[in-house]
């Protein structure tokens, strides 16, 4: 009840004090100002970060995907070969479902960090994260799996 008194005395104010409305409409310019400033350096710091670090300057040794009781279970290890700090890998990571004939069908897919914290220029980090899949779908033929790495981000 109180903020409805309050916001009909602003409006009154806004409209019957020129200096008021003056003072408001600078307020909120420059509010409008600091935020789209703040997006557009948020967005170019996050497409810089993105082209610091190649994928094929980053090794993944010993991957491995199995069932764990709350879904599945990521390891291997992760080497930065690059000359800058990692802070995140993403993965597209699909399980499949496989016959006899070698036909496989997607039974989950996907996308998470990888990334086990920040990983600094020429160091070594373990893998072990655990992936959820949408649904309960279980392979009924061969379990088969397989990653491809969407982003690599640093920074300097």
């Amino acid at each position: 009840m109180v903020w409805a008194l309050v916001l009909i005395a602003g409006l009154l104010a806004f409209v019957k004090f020129p200096a008021f409305r003056k003072t408001v409409l600078v307020i909120a310019g420059a509010t409008t100002l600091l935020v789209v400033g703040f997006l557009a350096y948020d967005k170019q710091q996050t497409e810089s970060s993105k082209r610091l670090v190649r994928v094929d300057q980053v090794d993944f040794k010993d991957m491995r995907l199995g069932p764990d009781s709350f879904g599945y279970k990521l390891t291997g290890r992760v080497k930065n070969n690059s000359t800058h700090e990692l802070f995140i890998v993403t993965a597209d990571i699909r399980v499949l479902d496989c016959d006899s004939d070698n036909k496989c069908d997607v039974i989950g897919e996907e996308q998470c960090d990888i990334l086990p914290g920040s990983l600094p220029a020429g160091q070594v980090r373990d893998i072990d994260r655990l992936v959820y899949f949408g649904g309960d779908t279980k392979p009924r033929g061969k379990f088969e799996w397989n990653y491809r790495i969407t982003e690599v981000r640093a920074r300097e």
